[in-house]
């Protein structure tokens, strides 16, 4: 059977910031109509330097179909064969319509500029995606909850679903008492698609009657029907298409019986390929003649086409496809399916531990009921308060602790397998194969450990076996037995080692090694703050992906709402490394934020101080009160009298209250010390002001709507 060619379209959440870019020069007519029609020039429109236009249905919609339709022209014009049956995804489906010949440029962008303004005045509603669940579960949930309808069905465990707010939270609950699916919001005010909207078509119509669609040349697949548009119909489908679901599910099981093998998206993005690629192994397989019969195709710019005639049958009038057999094969989530079952969660993907317990209890136990699992974070805390983080823990079902080395580490082991954990995270630039670890590792059984490395150096130390002394010396205590002793003897300390920096020369080098000397282990990237780098990381052959200090700026973080908003408030070039707290004497330094904050330059300042002088007194009585005033917020004599070394002045009393700034700076940003602000240390990273810019537009944009599941949701969505 000879592949179809099929066109798609793309609808609203596939704009960005410069789309059009090197194609609005080549369509001066259609721009200049654009503009008199929108009141804005495209190129204005489209490349959006000041964030005033694609944020707001009333223009993402003219300028996704401008983008849309001079793509298409543009391929045709270079020589792309044109398609024999097009569609387009929700907003989508006027380029589609357009492209057949249905509908003129001026009056398809009329009413897509209508439909816009009618779409952002119904207000007070949201939409949410449901992800995971199968189509029966999605309807006993409607029946369930009164004010929500289901608005797209993109996959057979892909849904969207629109209401009220109160609606779209209840879904939200809903699923996640489940224990099975996901939700993932979506950045939009609107519940497109719903009865919600009805007041809306009612005022479409009238736009609706100054427009007389012509029959299609190719066949357009609607939304409405998931089957093509029958002349005639065309204008009552669309004032439907406001308040019934997008069938984009059924479209393609349509598209793949017709004997479309991919089809070509046309427009900004790439949402509609990457979901047909995952339908794919799911998708039907092609029907001996088609249910759509090959056509010739017309170019764009006719404006209403003559009328082409399609034989009845081929045309689906009746009910649209059924959901292809059960026996057909699902896309595999992206990750190591090993790890998923180890640490009992739904995505290849870990969140980190963040010091002083920020990584709270509560962050743990959302991701815990959401399938997830992350690690509490105990560097800076007391054995007492890491007993009592894991008295909180006690009925969570799935969680890890933080490994601080150092310390009384065979108190924490003691500990660690008395409350039965499972898993624990190492990490810092310290971070070394201590005894006590390779006893919680292999004694008793086998559990996980994960190393978060910084460097080649840490990922290989844990890629080994431990050290046959430490091993001897654990079995002759009666800590391993004679099947743990020969494990630890075989196997890497670490399950899994997630780089933390130069992913990209680190992941095959590390992978390379671990076949050879370490098989079982996992490689990983830690630090993801996009579904790009997720996708990357597993590109490179990672087997997880691990979030950081995007996981300070949750709702259940446990630091202050001041350092939240700082975090909320960064971008990728906000993060600035300045000498670290507990390294101050060797020059390690470690990133925090930059904006909002001036700790990065004043920490710098006491570093280069600390290089300058050998003591306090030699730093100068005006400058000492400068940093009093500045740094400090006392007199130095309190600080030296807190630190135990009043009436001292050395080198390495220097170096202690220089340290000492640091910590307080610490403190004062998990506090949300008053009049503190500037001096807030806050560790940060790169991903979080990425992340902060791919929600930008979204409901995440607000940490207080960061639930820590959401996070993890939102960057593997599209990698599973």
């Amino acid at each position: 059977m000879i592949a179809v060619r099929a066109w798609v379209f793309p609808g609203q959440g596939s704009q960005h910031p410069g789309m059009g870019e090197g194609l609005l020069d080549r369509f001066p007519a259609e721009c200049a109509t654009a503009e008199r029609i929108i009141g804005v020039p495209p190129a204005q429109l489209c490349r959006d330097a000041r964030g005033e236009y694609l944020g707001r249905t009333r223009y993402v919609q003219p300028a996704v179909f401008l983008v849309s339709v001079l793509a298409a022209r543009a391929a045709l014009a270079d020589g792309r064969p044109p398609p024999e049956v097009v569609a387009g995804h929700s907003l989508g489906e006027y380029a589609a319509l357009h492209l057949a010949g249905c509908l003129d440029f001026g009056s398809a962008l009329s009413l897509v500029v209508r439909r816009g303004r009618l779409m952002e005045s119904v207000t007070g509603g949201g939409m949410v995606a449901v992800l995971g669940l199968p189509l029966s579960r999605v309807t006993e949930l409607l029946a369930e909850i009164p004010d929500v309808d289901l608005a797209n069905h993109n996959l057979p465990d892909q849904f969207v679903m629109a209401g009220s707010t109160a609606g779209i939270r209840a879904v939200v609950d809903a699923v996640r008492r489940l224990g099975t699916g996901r939700c993932v919001p979506l950045a939009v005010s609107v519940p497109a698609h719903s009865r919600f909207m009805a007041g809306a078509a009612e005022a479409f119509a009238v736009a609706l009657h100054d427009v007389t669609p012509g029959p299609p040349s190719i066949p357009v697949v609607s939304n409405v029907t998931g089957s093509p548009h029958v002349p005639g119909d065309i204008p009552g489908t669309l004032l439907r298409h406001f308040v019934e679901p997008v069938r984009w599910w059924d479209t393609m099981c349509l598209l793949a019986r017709s004997g479309v093998t991919e089809p070509v998206e046309v427009g900004p993005g790439e949402v509609l390929t990457k979901m047909w690629r995952r339908a794919a192994g799911s998708l039907p397989a092609p029907a001996p003649g088609g249910p759509l019969a090959p056509v010739v195709p017309v170019p764009p710019s006719a404006p209403a086409a003559p009328p082409v005639t399609v034989p009845a049958a081929p045309v689906a009038r009746g009910p649209a496809p059924g959901p292809p057999p059960a026996t057909a094969s699902r896309p595999r989530p992206a990750g190591s399916p090993g790890l998923r079952s180890d640490y009992g969660i739904r995505y290849a993907c870990l969140a980190g531990s963040s010091p002083f317990g920020v990584t709270s209890p509560a962050f743990l136990r959302r991701l815990s009921e959401s399938g997830l699992l992350g690690f509490f974070g105990t560097w800076g805390l007391a054995l007492p308060e890491i007993r009592a983080a894991l008295a909180e823990l006690r009925d969570v079902r799935r969680y890890g602790m933080a490994w601080p080395s150092g310390g009384d580490e065979r108190a924490l082991c003691d500990l660690y397998l008395a409350h039965g954990v499972r898993h624990v995270e190492v990490t810092g630039p310290l971070a070394v194969v201590s005894p006590q670890l390779v006893r919680f590792r292999h004694g008793d059984g086998s559990r996980q450990v994960l190393v978060r490395a910084p460097d080649l150096a840490t990922a290989v130390r844990f890629l080994r076996p431990a050290d046959p002394a430490t091993v001897r010396a654990l079995a002759a205590a009666g800590h391993l037995d004679g099947g743990s002793a020969g494990a630890a003897a075989r196997e890497a300390v670490a399950t899994d080692v997630a780089v933390e920096r130069d992913a990209h020369a680190l992941v095959p080098a590390l992978v390379a090694l671990r076949d050879r000397e370490a098989p079982g282990a996992r490689i990983g990237v830690a630090g993801v703050g996009t579904p790009a780098a997720v996708a990357a990381a597993f590109a490179l052959g990672a087997d997880f992906v691990v979030t950081t200090t995007v996981n300070q700026c949750t709702a259940e973080a446990a630091t202050s709402d001041a350092a939240k908003d700082l975090l909320a408030a960064l971008d990728v070039t906000d993060v600035r490394e300045a000498p670290d707290p507990d390294l101050f004497e060797l020059g390690a330094r470690s990133p925090v934020a930059h904006r909002g904050t001036l700790f990065a330059a004043r920490a710098e300042e006491l570093y280069r101080m600390f290089l300058r002088y050998d003591r306090l007194a030699d730093v100068g009585p005006r400058r000492l009160a400068e940093l009093e005033r500045t740094h400090f917020g006392r007199p130095l004599d309190e600080v030296r009298a807190d630190l135990g070394v009043a009436g001292r002045d050395d080198r390495r009393v220097l170096a202690s209250v220089c340290a000492a700034y640091c910590r307080q700076a610490t403190a004062a940003a998990l506090r949300g010390t008053p009049g503190q602000r500037l001096n807030y240390r806050v560790p940060a990273s790169t991903d979080v002001g990425a992340f902060n810019r791919l929600v930008a537009a979204e409901p995440l944009a607000d940490w207080r709507a960061r639930h820590a599941e959401l996070v993890t949701e939102r960057l593997l969505s599209e990698a599973n």
